[in-house]
Parts: C-alpha cells; structure tokens; sequence
C-alpha cells in the first residue's frame, strides 16, 4: 500500500494545489484579490445555511412529538449518498480514463487496483467536501437538538467518514465494468455517452420512481396508522436504499446495542463493496483503459488548420465558434455533466420531495399557486429556475475548458469580442435547458397558471443572461487553462465558486430589494416591473463589458 500512498499524495497535490495558490498568493504576492473575494463569499453562504438550520430545527420539533425525528438524519445521509451516486459516474469516468497522468502511471511498476485505488482517494477526499453542505447541517443540527452525547459525535464522525465509500465504489466498479465492454467496440465515445447516461438513468430510476409511485392511493387511515410506529417514516424514506436507514440508527443510537449493530453493519457494507472495488480495478481496469487514446486522438477539439478550412468554405466565424463549443462540451464527460445533464437532473430531484410531503405540505403549494398571479409564487418559481439553471458551472469555466487548446482561439482570424459572444450563447442555451426543465416539473407540481408559470420564465431568463455574462467575466480574468484532467477544469476550478458565490450576492442584494418595495406596499406590478428593469439593466452592462474584456484579455493570455 505504499505505492498507493505515494500515488495518492501525488493525486491530491495536483488536484487542490494548495501548495502553489499558497506560493502565488504569499511568496509571489499574486492573485492575491481573490483572498477578499472568498472571505465575501463565504460570508454569503452563511445565510443559507442558517435556513436550512432553522428548516431542519422546525421539522424536528413537528416530528419529534410523533417519534419520527430520526427520518432527519436519514434524509440528510441519503440526499449525499444520491448525490454521490448520480453524478459520480461522470466524475469516476473523467478521473480513471480521460486524465492525461494515465498514460504515465500505466508503465509504472503498480499493480492496477494501486492506480485505481490512489484516483478513487482523491475522488472520495473531492466528495468529503461536496457533501458537507448536505449531510453536517443534519447531523449537527439534529446532535444539538437531541442532546447527542458523545456515543452520537463519534459514530456520526464514523458514519460521515464511510458515506462516500458505497455509492462511490459502486459507481466505479459499475463504471470499469462498463468502459471494460466499451473497448470492444470502434465507436468508444459514443457507448461511453450511451452507457454513462443509461447508469444515471437507473441510478435515478431506483431512488426515486419507487417513491413516487408509493404515494398514490393513500388514506387518512393509512398515514395514521403509518405514523404510531417508531421509525416508520425512517424505514420508509430508506426502503430503496438500506445504507441509509443503518446509518441514521447507528448515528442516533451511540453506544446502544442498536448503534453499534447498525454501525457494524454500515460499515461492513462499506469495507465489502471497497473488496468489489479492488478486485474489479485489478481484472478490468487497464484492458478497459487501454485503447481509448484512440477515441481521444479523433475526438480533440478542432485543430487550427480545420477551423480555417470551414471559415472558408463559407462557415460564418460565429457558428464555427458555436457548434466547437458544443463538441467540446458533449464529448468530453465531465463537462456533459455539469453542462447539461445537472440541469436536467437537478428540477426532477424536487418531485420526490414534494410528493413523500404532498397531504399537508402539497396541498398548501398548490391552493397557493392557484392564487393567478400570486406574486410570491411567481418569485419562489423563477428562484427555482435561477437555482436550475445557474449551478452547471458552464459560463464561468468557458474558457478553462479549452485548457491547453486554448491557443487555437488565440490564432484563429475570429475578433475575441466574437469568440465570446459565441461562447455566451452557447452557455446561455444550457441555462435555459434548466429554466425550461424547472418550469416543467414547477407545473407539474403546482398546477401552474401560464400567466405564473410565463412570468417567473421571463424573470429567470434575465437573470440567467446576466449571471453567464458575469461568469464569464470572471473566467476570462483567471482561465484555468493547465489541466492533466478534465474534472479539474470544472468541479477543481476556483472560478466556478467565485462565479456561485457572486451570483448569490446579487440574488441577495435583490432579494433585499423586493423585500423593501413589499414592505412599502408596491403594486405586484410594480415589483415584476422593477425586478425586469433591473435584471436587464444589469445584463447589458455586464454583457457589454464581457465583450470590451475579451477584446482585451484574450492576448494577454498564455498557455
């Protein structure tokens, strides 16, 4: 396993780079901006997160009474063992085939499950930080509301310690499985797109559908009698994925013999499908790794020589730009992800939810989305949309993605102002894809008025428009073009938070806005009015300031 440690400490390096934006911000004094940024940004989140306390703190105190509180700490193991389990396979696809360090380990003298094992380290040290802001808001919130002794703490340190293991080596074993029968085949990319998209699908298809299709024909009989048992609602909310259910005994149980049964129990899962992991890494993975730089060489980016070829042959410059974007997006599959499959998946995540609450919970969205042209729907839904369409993180690593590319964009006969408009679109169009994926489950849902349902469109249009010029902006500033691999370009990149960050301070700031013109009174006209006038007043300036930034910038970038 030393070999596999030195592997990881390598792994881990290149992907943080804690060390370097340490010496760049403190020994060679650069960047170093972006220090007060982060403090601000951090500083932004805080609110959401203190809600999202108080929401857990209320439902507590409503289920607690009924002897159902533990539910809490299986919802929020379960929403990061989905979120792992879904978009994971993109991320295990991206690190154990299409990082350029690959073709350097392979040589070494390692045995595979040594390589394997050193990418899924990082992979899960990567995932210890995505969950966080899902899972530690439950478990400390719900410790502190039960008065969790110290058998809680430390079987919660536990429990949060092994939560990636499951999901993740079930992705990857189920991803080498995979890609090893994607090598017997010439068109490599295509069944990789193919395969990725069908394991998302079944991955979503069992935590879900299941649920959705258990609520239907259900009696005030039913739910009260499903209420007078301890733990009914826990064991319900888990019954598709067990993991969960044994990690929310074990975390609320401490140093019971309930606890520590149910912590063996998860943990023992964990160490046996870590087992599948190895023994799958060491007879697939290199016969499924082997090969696919051949996939690789015909599937690069548009070289300089072609980009001229099909200027010339009567291409428009813009629509050359436009459709490069595209095939750099979908072929590579970190960037679907995150491009263009997040925004799908994203809305869908909200139907279960709603349905697992639909008596009184239900009931209450839809008689107040029945109010035609209830304003406080129209915000939360286009607050919905904006949250569906902003988080793919396309626009604010549009130009990190073409990484060491990116010269091509500098040497073709195309104006960067043209370049970037292009870009723009391409990103904007994503965003819609979300806004529209959003406005179809938000009707679903609530049964919407199209007056509603168009209005909160058109608002989340405005600010989507904005907050990719924005992105963009900010990408633009600091592109992170040096990257071995391709997740790094997007889920490592310093300028998808910044770029989060500062969209949540805007929403903020407007937030603050409306508040005060609902506290004067305003007409809901007069609220919309203004909501639009500023969205669209703050879209043409960044949008103009997006272009006159590229005119400057993109020669003094060097990669």
């Amino acid at each position: 396993m030393r070999k596999t440690g030195i592997l990881f400490r390598a792994g881990l390096k290149s992907n943080f780079g804690l060390a370097l934006m340490c010496h760049r911000w403190f020994k060679e004094k650069k960047d170093r901006w972006i220090l007060p940024i982060i403090a601000a940004s951090i500083a932004g989140v805080l609110p959401i997160l203190s809600g999202l306390v108080i929401l857990i703190q209320r439902t507590y105190d409503v289920l607690q009474p009924m002897n159902q509180e533990r539910v809490l700490l299986a919802w929020g193991v379960l929403a990061g063992q989905i979120a792992i389990l879904i978009f994971g396979i993109y991320y295990v696809v991206s690190a154990f085939y299409f990082s350029r360090d690959l073709e350097m380990l392979i040589p070494l003298p390692v045995h595979p499950y040594e390589v394997m094992l050193s990418k899924f380290s990082v992979i899960l040290a990567n995932e210890y930080l995505t969950i966080a802001a899902l899972v530690l808001p439950f478990l400390i919130t719900f410790g502190v509301l039960s008065g969790g002794g110290t058998g809680y703490w430390i079987n919660a340190v536990l429990v949060y310690a092994a939560l990636p293991v499951i999901p993740l080596a079930l992705v990857s074993a189920l991803v080498v499985a995979m890609m090893r029968l994607v090598n017997f085949t010439r068109r490599k990319d295509f069944f990789i797109f193919v395969g990725s998209i069908s394991l998302v699908a079944l991955a979503f298809a069992i935590q879900f559908l299941p649920q959705v299709a258990g609520n239907e024909n259900t009696t005030v009989a039913d739910v009260a009698q499903f209420l007078s048992s301890r733990d009914s609602l826990l064991e319900k909310v888990g019954a598709f994925f067990p993991p969960c259910i044994w990690a929310a005994k074990a975390i609320a149980g401490g140093f019971s013999e309930e606890g520590l049964k149910n912590l063996a129990l998860f943990l023992g899962t964990s160490v046996f499908f870590f087992l599948v992991l190895i023994l799958a890494a060491e007879r697939l993975f290199y016969k499924g790794a082997v090969g696919l730089s051949e996939a690789a060489v015909q599937n690069k980016p548009l070289s300089r020589r072609e980009l001229s070829r099909r200027l010339s042959s009567g291409r428009r410059a813009f629509s050359a730009i436009f459709i490069r974007e595209w095939r750099i997006m979908v072929r590579t599959p970190i960037f679907f992800l995150n491009g263009i499959l997040i925004v799908i998946l994203l809305p869908l995540f909200f139907i279960p939810m709603v349905q697992v609450a639909s008596s009184p919970f239900g009931s209450s969205l839809r008689r107040a989305a029945a109010q035609e042209g209830s304003l406080i729907i129209i915000l939360l839904v286009a607050l919905f949309m904006v949250i569906c369409s902003a988080l793919n993180g396309a626009s604010s690593s549009a130009f990190s993605r073409e990484g060491a590319q990116f010269w091509i964009s500098k040497a073709i006969p195309v104006a960067p102002r043209r370049q970037a408009a292009a870009k723009f679109l391409h990103s904007c169009l994503l965003g819609i894809v979300g806004i529209f994926a959003a406005a179809i489950v938000a009707d679903y849902v609530l049964r919407l008025k199209a007056t509603v349902l168009c209005t909160s469109a058109g608002l989340a249009l405005a600010a989507c428009a904005m907050m990719t010029a924005v992105g963009m902006i900010i990408d633009l500033a600091r592109p992170l073009l040096d990257w071995t691999n391709p997740q790094k370009a997007i889920k490592q990149n310093l300028n998808v938070l910044l770029a989060l960050c500062t969209d949540i301070g805007i929403l903020t700031a407007i937030f603050f806005g409306v508040r005060a013109l609902l506290r004067a009174e305003a007409a809901p006209a007069v609220v919309i009015g203004a909501l639009y006038g500023v969205l669209i007043g703050l879209f043409a300036l960044s949008y103009a300031a997006l272009l006159r930034f590229a005119e400057k910038r993109y020669p003094e970038i060097e990669n």
